[in-house]
C-alpha cells in the first residue's frame, strides 16, 4: 500500500509541475525533463519515510513469504520435484541421483 501512496504523489508532483511548465511556454521536452527532476527531488526530500518504507513492501513482495506457498505455487514445486528426481548428477555422491555410477566412474572402475 505504501508503495502505491508513494507512487500517486510522485505522479501528482509530476504532473503538476509539468502542467505549470507548459503553461509557462517551455515546450514539452524542457517540461518533461524539470517534472521528472522535482518530482525525483521532491520525493527523495519531503517523503523519505513513505519512500523508505515503499522500498521496504516492495522487498518484502519480492522475498515472498519464507515457508509459505500458495496452492498454485506448491503444485508447481512438486511437478518440477517429480520431473527432476533421479535426472541428475549428485557430484557429492560420485553417482546419478537414481544410484547409478557417473560416467567418470565407470570410466574409473574399467581401467
Amino acid at each position: 500500500m505504501n508503495l502505491l501512496k508513494y507512487a500517486l504523489i510522485r505522479l501528482a508532483v509530476f504532473f503538476v509541475v509539468w502542467a505549470a511548465c507548459i503553461l509557462l511556454g517551455t515546450g514539452w521536452v524542457i517540461a518533461t525533463v524539470i517534472a521528472a527532476l522535482v518530482a525525483l527531488a521532491t520525493g527523495y526530500l519531503f517523503f523519505n519515510r513513505l519512500r523508505l518504507a515503499a522500498g521496504q513492501d516492495l522487498a518484502n513482495a519480492w522475498e515472498g513469504r519464507p515457508g509459505q506457498r500458495g496452492r498454485q505455487e506448491q503444485a508447481d514445486a512438486d511437478v518440477e520435484d517429480a520431473y527432476t528426481h533421479g535426472r541428475y548428477f549428485d557430484p557429492a555422491q560420485g553417482r546419478q541421483a537414481d544410484g547409478r555410477a557417473s560416467d567418470q566412474q565407470t570410466h574409473r572402475e574399467q581401467h
